[in-house]
């Protein structure tokens, strides 16, 4: 069982653990946006770095195997500091103001269980740090369970992930490149035709408001 010491707090975790159990068994909670234990990490946020002693390295907790006698640190200012410029980077091209703009308060319908704008708040980002123009929020009403808007997603890609692994025939994808990427539906097609089992899954999982569960009787 690897023993890893965490800001002079020493844990140990389970065979195969990450870097992030450790942190969060010393008890800090960091942004780790687009990481699911059922996923394989893409380290798209990069939210949740921390630093190794031995070393100085900066590396994504979620990505990193936990190795016994590994010593990091987790809470210093510089790392918040580099937490903070990604949700930052991370807020300039989402399609919610979130209520951290002083234009008007949140009104996505993930508002209380959303993790971008949990850790945006508990880390102090500013939404107008860095210039970029918002995604454009087209909320898609196109399936039975779940509304998807496009534009309030960070491209963490843990539902084209699991969609994959229940087996949808056509699931989602990255549509686009560089700036232009998204996730949408192949081929154009509807949000029910690509997930017909794993729409509740894949809402559940999201960190924004881009995938919410449908509301009795919500039409938007």
């Amino acid at each position: 069982m690897p023993r890893v010491i965490v800001d002079d707090v020493v844990v140990d975790v389970a065979p195969g653990s990450n870097l992030l159990a450790a942190v969060r068994k010393a008890g800090h909670d960091i942004p780790a946006l687009c990481y699911h234990p059922g996923c394989t990490p893409n380290t798209s946020c990069m939210a949740c770095v921390v630093r190794l002693v031995e070393t100085g390295r900066i590396v994504p907790a979620c990505a990193t195997p936990a190795e016994d006698g590994q010593r990091i640190e987790s809470e210093t200012e510089a790392l918040r500091a580099l937490r903070r410029t990604a949700l930052e980077l991370l807020l300039s091209e989402h399609a919610t103001a979130c209520g951290l703009r002083g234009d008007g308060p949140c009104d996505c319908g993930q508002e209380e269980l959303c993790r971008l704008r949990k850790y945006a708040l508990a880390y102090g980002a500013n939404p107008r740090r860095f210039a970029a123009t918002p995604r454009p929020s087209t909320p898609r009403d196109d399936h039975p369970e779940i509304i998807f808007d496009p534009g309030k997603c960070i491209l963490c890609g843990l539902c084209v992930q699991l969609a994959e692994q229940v087996g949808e025939p056509l699931g989602l994808t990255v549509v686009g490149r560089g700036s232009d990427a998204r996730i949408g539906v192949p081929f154009e097609q509807s949000v029910a035709a690509a997930l017909t089992r794993a729409g509740r899954r894949v809402a559940a999982a999201c960190p924004t408001g881009a995938l919410t569960p449908r509301r009795p009787n919500t039409r938007v």
